[in-house]
């Protein structure tokens, strides 16, 4: 599903996952390398993140989560029951096995018919081979492909929560500036600094007026400060807004081409299912009706 995304061919990271004989480990080593900081500012980020909900979800993503969901649960319901069925026919293959020596060894008691018996117990031992070769394809193509699916699901899981994190990243950086925003309008409506918007501000604003301090120069000073923070913030917002937006746009066409991949390897993956049973069955028609002449030749005296 990777290899379909036209983005994601271009990616170094793909380049390197492809190339590399050891992902894991290299992974993990580079993670070892990142300075304490990093680590710290990603786990701060997720814990302050953790507590807040996004006031404006998008629809969009709200569909996708659903549809992945189902996704998922029917996709593990299937790995169950597959499961299931490869267990019953391990325990058939077991069965087959007994029985095909068993029929051997009546053919030693009835000399009569020791061949027919032998070859039949030779074909039942066949058959039960073949019936330990089909789970091990089915494990191969069919499980390993729900698997790959299933993992899938969870990459863009993980891509919902990132995308998430930057609705969230632009959210709390707005509502910081309406904050600054509130707190200039508040210091230009007072006369005085710090005015009676608090008793906090009451007592400083009389330490104040102990100490000598100006109070017009302050106020000024402050709102400055102020202003300037808003413009600060007011970048940082816009910035964060780009960023949504671009990743938004990204998930939702990503999210597009693995449901057309989706499609056909599903397509791909039930038609190599179909393909492995129809092998199975042929096989298992072809030892039978060998068989069948050899037991048609057994002479029975009335």
């Amino acid at each position: 599903m990777i290899a379909a995304s036209p983005v994601l061919q271009a990616k170094k990271q793909v380049r390197a996952f492809l190339d590399s004989r050891d992902w894991s480990s290299e992974q993990a080593q580079q993670s070892r390398l990142l300075p304490d900081e990093s680590r710290l500012d990603t786990m701060g980020d997720a814990l302050l993140n953790a507590f807040s909900k996004i006031k404006k979800p998008d629809e969009r993503f709200i569909v996708i989560k659903d549809e992945i969901d189902k996704l998922e649960e029917n996709l593990v319901q299937l790995e169950r029951i597959e499961h299931r069925a490869l267990r019953r026919q391990e325990e058939f293959e077991v069965d087959y096995r007994e029985f095909g020596g068993a029929i051997t060894s009546l053919g030693n008691l009835e000399t009569g018919i020791t061949g027919p018996l032998h070859r039949f117990g030779h074909t039942v031992s066949n058959f039960s081979t073949i019936l330990r070769e089909l789970p091990t394809r089915e494990e191969a193509e069919f499980l390993s492909e729900l698997h790959e699916c299933l993992a899938y699901c969870n990459s863009v899981k993980n891509v919902l929560k990132l995308r998430d994190q930057k609705q969230l990243d632009f959210e709390v950086l707005s509502d910081l500036r309406q904050q600054a925003e509130s707190e200039r309008d508040r210091l230009m409506s007072n006369g005085r600094l710090g005015g009676s918007a608090s008793l906090g501000g009451f007592f400083q604003q009389k330490f104040d007026e102990l100490k000598g301090v100006n109070q017009e120069q302050a106020k000024a000073d402050k709102i400055k400060a102020v202003e300037g923070k808003i413009g600060a913030l007011g970048d940082e917002t816009n910035k964060s807004l780009d960023i949504s937006q671009a990743f938004s746009n990204e998930a939702s066409k990503e999210y597009e081409i693995f449901q057309l991949q989706k499609t056909r390897d599903l397509r791909q993956c039930l038609l190599d299912y179909c393909a492995g049973r129809l092998d199975f069955f042929e096989k298992g028609e072809e030892l039978w009706s060998q068989i069948i002449p050899d037991l048609e030749a057994i002479q029975v005296d009335i």
